[in-house]
């Protein structure tokens, strides 16, 4: 036990209460940044205390473009028929000519065979959320982790 009267097990269930209340809090404001910057169309910002200290930039990325195969059984159907020398033996697609088509689909709305333009039904299209990465400064950082500490050092029977 520590001067705090604590044990070890007390503490870190202190320390998972405080950082369960942190996160849905991070989460709230992770979205309401997002929003705010889409709507202003504001692709970064920098964040500082009242003082003048940067804690950090703050950057909004709309969401990466994703392409998947989302019927294993048509795409096979479809390129044994059309390209069966990109069919492995063990009946799959090639990993490189999939890439390749997923890779095309990410430019449009649908999959499409490169070379005919057909319509691929077994490819879908989505685009991620938008989302704001946080870098902090090495100053910002050491703020915080004093802050953080001071919690940490109350619970450890410090001030």
């Amino acid at each position: 036990m520590s001067d705090t009267g604590l044990t070890d097990a007390e503490k870190l269930s202190a320390l998972d209460a405080y950082l369960k209340v942190l996160k849905p809090a991070a989460e709230a404001l992770r979205a309401q940044v997002t929003d705010d910057m889409g709507k202003r169309r504001v692709e970064k910002v920098g964040a500082y205390l009242p003082d003048g200290t940067k804690l950090a930039s703050v950057t909004r990325s709309e969401g990466r473009i994703s392409a998947h195969v989302t019927d294993e059984a048509a795409a096979l159907k479809w390129c044994t028929e059309r390209y069966p020398d990109e069919v492995e033996t063990v009946r799959i697609i090639r990993p490189a000519f999939l890439k390749m088509l997923l890779d095309t689909a990410k430019d449009g709305d649908v999959g499409v065979d490169p070379r005919t333009g057909e319509v691929l039904p077994f490819i879908e299209v989505t685009q991620g959320s938008p989302f704001v990465t946080v870098l902090s400064t090495a100053l910002g950082k050491e703020r915080m982790a004093a802050l953080a500490n001071g919690f940490a050092a109350m619970i450890e029977g410090g001030e």
